[in-house]
């Protein structure tokens, strides 16, 4: 399955570019809707992965932001950052690099993610997601098992409890390998929104 990582931060694109272009060393940032921006960094550059990011742009622009890095289908990890300061982790399946870990995800808290929301609050969807008990039947282990088949579902509504429509969460699941390896279609998805190549990344279009 596909790993992604993304910055999600709650303030419009034009906003957070300045910052944005001053300690992304590679990426892509984008709008999502009129008062959220994407951040897609290369993570294969050092210091430069989602979470190594999201304090120096917490800093910089005065506002939370929400760190996210999905891997290979299975794990869901999320960080808000604050004023240069992680102030929350969440980790869906903490046992994976520690067998002495709970099986429950680490850091389920739903009010630490409420700055982050675009319009109304599903807050039993949010507590459901976080808790990686999903509502819908066709996000359910097909053996029977709890939690999700897969994290990006987890993700997808986590978004989706806080507001954000389908397009932005969409793009909130892409991966910076992902748009430059198809800068033509990628191009097609965006139809005219405003993409910013950051630091040496290159411009797709």
């Amino acid at each position: 399955m596909t790993t992604y990582g993304t910055i999600l931060i709650p303030v419009p694109l034009e906003q957070a570019t300045p910052v944005l272009r001053k300690v992304c060393a590679v990426g892509y940032a984008l709008p999502a809707g009129t008062a959220f921006s994407l951040v897609h960094p290369d993570r294969s550059v050092d210091d430069n992965d989602v979470f190594a990011l999201a304090g120096p742009i917490s800093a910089g622009l005065g506002v939370p932001v929400l760190a996210a890095f999905q891997y290979d289908g299975d794990r869901l990890e999320l960080e808000v950052w604050r004023d240069g300061v992680r102030a929350h982790r969440y980790d869906s399946w903490p046992k994976r690099d520690d067998r002495d870990a709970p099986d429950a995800p680490l850091g389920a808290d739903p009010a630490a993610f409420l700055d982050f929301a675009a319009g109304p609050v599903d807050s039993h969807r949010l507590a459901s997601a976080l808790a990686d008990t999903p509502i819908d039947e066709e996000d359910k282990d097909v053996d029977g098992d709890p939690g999700y088949v897969w994290a990006q579902a987890l993700h997808w509504d986590v978004l989706r409890a806080l507001g954000h429509p389908d397009q932005m969460i969409r793009r909130a699941q892409w991966d910076y390998f992902h748009m430059r390896g198809a800068p033509q279609a990628l191009a097609e998805v965006l139809d005219g929104t405003e993409l910013i190549a950051l630091g040496t990344a290159d411009r797709l279009f």
